[in-house]
């Protein structure tokens, strides 16, 4: 499973102190998230035409892992200053599709969504 958080800083600060800052507090939350249950790998990363705009990628065994590691205290601590810029996106993905080498050929996974995933809710 991908958790992916998408980041819009100030309009000018991609390359300020501002974004060292944002930087440095993305790398907090990653040690954070690395000592959780079911945490395989993160990435922080910064779009190469726009500076302003950040994606955090996590991979996890599975979702509840990922929300597991969400109520820790120390995840609490080092993330949720990172949300205040925050875009507002879906950002859990199950992993269809995966090549793991350039030498692997792709591998194909079923998903885990229930069939009416999209229609079910509580009281319903």
């Amino acid at each position: 499973m991908l958790a992916i958080v998408r980041f819009r800083l100030p309009a000018g600060s991609g390359e300020t102190a501002a974004a060292g800052e944002f930087a440095a507090g993305a790398s907090r939350a990653l040690t954070a998230l690395g000592q959780a249950d079911g945490y395989r790998s993160g990435r922080l990363a910064r779009a190469v035409d726009d500076p302003d705009e950040w994606v955090l990628v996590t991979e996890w065994d599975g979702p509840g892992a990922w929300r597991r590691a969400l109520g820790r205290f120390d995840v609490k601590m080092e993330l949720t200053p990172l949300l205040a810029h925050a875009v507002d996106a879906p950002g859990a993905f199950e992993v269809l599709v995966g090549q793991d080498s350039p030498a692997a050929a792709p591998s194909g996974y079923g998903s885990a969504l229930a069939p009416d995933a999209a229609s079910a809710a509580p009281g319903r």
